[in-house]
Protein backbone atom coordinates (compact mmCIF):
# COMPACT_ATOMS: atom_id res chain seq x y z
CA UNK A 1 0.00 0.00 0.00
CA UNK A 2 2.76 2.42 0.86
CA UNK A 3 4.67 1.68 -2.36
CA UNK A 4 1.63 2.33 -4.55
CA UNK A 5 0.03 5.00 -2.35
CA UNK A 6 -3.31 3.20 -2.61
CA UNK A 7 -5.91 2.46 0.03
CA UNK A 8 -6.40 -0.98 1.54
CA UNK A 9 -9.54 -1.48 -0.56
CA UNK A 10 -7.75 -0.50 -3.78
CA UNK A 11 -4.87 -2.81 -2.92
CA UNK A 12 -7.28 -5.71 -2.32
CA UNK A 13 -9.17 -5.00 -5.55
CA UNK A 14 -5.91 -4.91 -7.48
CA UNK A 15 -4.74 -8.25 -6.07
CA UNK A 16 -8.11 -9.81 -6.88
CA UNK A 17 -7.84 -8.52 -10.44
CA UNK A 18 -4.30 -9.91 -10.79
CA UNK A 19 -5.48 -13.33 -9.62
CA UNK A 20 -8.26 -13.35 -12.21
CA UNK A 21 -5.96 -12.19 -15.00
CA UNK A 22 -3.35 -14.79 -14.05
CA UNK A 23 -5.97 -17.54 -14.08
CA UNK A 24 -7.39 -16.39 -17.44
CA UNK A 25 -3.91 -16.43 -19.00
CA UNK A 26 -2.99 -19.81 -17.45
CA UNK A 27 -0.28 -18.22 -15.33
CA UNK A 28 0.63 -19.74 -11.97
CA UNK A 29 -1.65 -18.79 -9.09
CA UNK A 30 -0.87 -15.80 -6.90
CA UNK A 31 -0.03 -17.09 -3.41
CA UNK A 32 0.93 -15.43 -0.15
CA UNK A 33 2.98 -16.52 2.84
CA UNK A 34 4.50 -14.73 5.79
CA UNK A 35 8.08 -15.21 4.68
CA UNK A 36 7.81 -14.08 1.04
CA UNK A 37 4.52 -12.18 0.79
CA UNK A 38 2.71 -12.33 -2.57
CA UNK A 39 4.30 -14.18 -5.46
CA UNK A 40 3.72 -16.16 -8.65
CA UNK A 41 5.50 -19.50 -8.63
CA UNK A 42 5.54 -21.47 -11.85
CA UNK A 43 6.06 -25.00 -10.54
CA UNK A 44 5.41 -25.16 -6.82
CA UNK A 45 2.39 -27.35 -6.05
CA UNK A 46 3.41 -27.59 -2.38
CA UNK A 47 3.12 -23.80 -2.11
CA UNK A 48 -0.24 -23.78 -3.91
CA UNK A 49 -1.60 -26.58 -1.73
CA UNK A 50 -0.35 -24.87 1.43
CA UNK A 51 -2.03 -21.63 0.40
CA UNK A 52 -5.29 -23.45 -0.36
CA UNK A 53 -5.22 -25.28 2.98
CA UNK A 54 -4.63 -22.02 4.84
CA UNK A 55 -7.53 -20.44 2.94
CA UNK A 56 -9.88 -23.35 3.72
CA UNK A 57 -8.85 -23.23 7.38
CA UNK A 58 -9.54 -19.50 7.57
CA UNK A 59 -12.96 -19.83 5.94
CA UNK A 60 -13.73 -22.83 8.16
CA UNK A 61 -13.09 -20.74 11.28
CA UNK A 62 -15.30 -17.93 9.97
CA UNK A 63 -18.15 -20.38 9.27
CA UNK A 64 -17.63 -22.04 12.65
CA UNK A 65 -17.84 -18.67 14.42
CA UNK A 66 -20.93 -17.69 12.42
CA UNK A 67 -22.66 -20.91 13.43
CA UNK A 68 -21.72 -20.54 17.10
CA UNK A 69 -22.39 -16.82 17.38
CA UNK A 70 -25.41 -16.31 15.16
CA UNK A 71 -27.15 -19.50 14.11
CA UNK A 72 -27.07 -21.50 17.37
CA UNK A 73 -28.60 -18.72 19.52
CA UNK A 74 -31.35 -18.26 16.93
CA UNK A 75 -31.95 -22.00 16.79
CA UNK A 76 -32.30 -22.16 20.59
CA UNK A 77 -35.03 -19.52 20.46
CA UNK A 78 -36.92 -21.06 17.56
CA UNK A 79 -36.04 -24.79 17.40
CA UNK A 80 -38.94 -25.72 15.10
CA UNK A 81 -38.30 -23.06 12.45
CA UNK A 82 -37.89 -24.91 9.11
CA UNK A 83 -35.73 -22.13 7.66
CA UNK A 84 -33.29 -22.33 10.56
CA UNK A 85 -33.16 -26.11 10.39
CA UNK A 86 -32.28 -25.96 6.69
CA UNK A 87 -29.65 -23.27 7.26
CA UNK A 88 -28.09 -25.25 10.13
CA UNK A 89 -27.96 -28.43 8.04
CA UNK A 90 -26.36 -26.65 5.09
CA UNK A 91 -23.88 -24.68 7.20
CA UNK A 92 -22.91 -27.87 9.02
CA UNK A 93 -22.18 -29.50 5.67
CA UNK A 94 -20.14 -26.49 4.56
CA UNK A 95 -18.20 -26.50 7.82
CA UNK A 96 -17.33 -30.18 7.59
CA UNK A 97 -16.32 -29.85 3.91
CA UNK A 98 -14.00 -26.93 4.69
CA UNK A 99 -12.47 -28.84 7.60
CA UNK A 100 -11.91 -31.84 5.35
CA UNK A 101 -10.29 -29.70 2.64
CA UNK A 102 -8.02 -27.96 5.14
CA UNK A 103 -6.76 -31.28 6.49
CA UNK A 104 -6.43 -33.32 3.27
CA UNK A 105 -3.10 -35.08 2.83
Amino acid sequence: MSATERTRAQDHTGRTHLRKVAAAKSLPPVTWDRKWGYRLLDNAPEVWIGYERAFFETVHHRVENFIAGTLLPYQKKTPEDPYDRTVMAQMGAIESTLQLLANLE
